[in-house]
């Protein structure tokens, strides 16, 4: 304080004794109330506002006259970010575009490689109590609202059914809402809400605006690693039909080689022995072979020259074949 180089008090913090009284701001009580505040103001602004523009979410009802969903051009990624659909597709346009480093596109996140990881939202909306003519968000079940995150919600994903052919049942499904707050889904039960907003399972359920504390985003993030790393159950078994028809098609090749005529007969002959020489060749070589043997046999002059075993010539033999073998 006297210019000697010490710690200039300009926050509270280096005070002795500042922020110990309950009525302060520095109070840890204070202070996790000011998280606590952060944290609805944030689920709020999630619930309300799209991820990416920042724009205010509409959720007014399709069919003005007594329609109650709302929120159609809405979708949410996994994470329980919602999303306008057009600013969604823009996001997605500009990404492939090779405009990955823009702020539109950041809010998306690499989780989400299409429209395909984006689900349709359907909330259920009731007109607001002071008569301006607005609407709120709220649980077509136990009545609550919960458009302003204050109670916890879960997107209810339906499970995609073999049968293409969609019919009046599935096309009122469609249209039904798909926003129930975690006290309806508990009272219900899975089982209970299967008839009305099936079929799906625990997984399929997302939660909007997860808090951050308490670790419900982390877990719903590392769920979200571990499904991009295993994979479905359904691409793993193509996957393992794929890798099965691969190897059934090698070995499809591998017997057709060697059942083909001309290599079976090359492996018959070099089992036997007899190389690759057809048969009607081979009579032929072996009368010639046995013409010549024939023919060495009797002729001395033959033997000699063509004869394995030599016998050993006398002086007289070698005088009276001097001239014959010179030439």
């Amino acid at each position: 304080m006297g210019g000697d180089g010490g710690t200039i008090s300009s926050n509270r913090t280096y005070l002795r004794g500042a922020g110990k009284a309950c009525h302060t701001a520095d109070h840890p009580s204070n202070a996790l109330k000011r998280a606590k505040l952060e944290e609805a103001e944030r689920a709020r602004l999630t619930m309300t506002t799209c991820a990416i523009s920042g724009a205010v979410l509409d959720i007014s009802p399709v069919h003005k006259s007594g329609g109650s969903v709302g929120g159609i051009g809405i979708v949410a990624c996994p994470h329980g970010r919602l999303y306008k659909r057009e600013n969604a597709l823009e996001a997605l346009l500009r990404r492939s575009q090779g405009a990955g480093d823009d702020d539109k596109t950041a809010p998306l996140g690499t989780y989400i490689r299409g429209m395909k990881d984006l689900y349709p939202v359907r909330f259920h909306v009731v007109p607001t109590s002071n008569g301006e003519g607005g609407y709120i968000a709220a649980c077509p079940i136990t009545g609550s609202e919960i458009g302003n995150g204050n109670i916890a919600s879960y997107l209810i994903v339906r499970a995609k059914s073999k049968d293409k052919r969609k019919n009046g049942d599935t096309d009122e499904v469609d249209e039904n809402p798909n926003v129930l707050s975690e006290r309806a889904v508990k009272e219900m039960g899975l089982d209970g809400l299967q008839a009305e907003y099936g079929p799906f399972e625990e997984k399929d359920m997302i939660r909007l605006a997860p808090p951050r504390a308490g670790g419900v985003f982390d877990e719903i993030r590392s769920k979200m690693g571990g499904t991009r790393r295993d994979g479905s159950p359904s691409e793993a078994k193509k996957k393992d039909k794929k890798r099965k028809r691969s190897a059934d098609g090698d070995n499809a090749k591998i017997s057709s080689k060697v059942e083909s005529p001309g290599v079976q007969m090359a492996i018959n002959d070099r089992l036997r022995g007899k190389g690759s020489v057809p048969d009607s060749k081979r009579t032929a070589v072996d009368e010639a072979r046995s013409t010549v043997q024939s023919a060495v046999s009797q002729s001395s002059v033959l033997s000699n020259l063509f004869g394995k075993g030599k016998k050993p010539q006398t002086e007289k033999e070698k005088a009276e074949t001097l001239f014959t073998r010179n030439c």
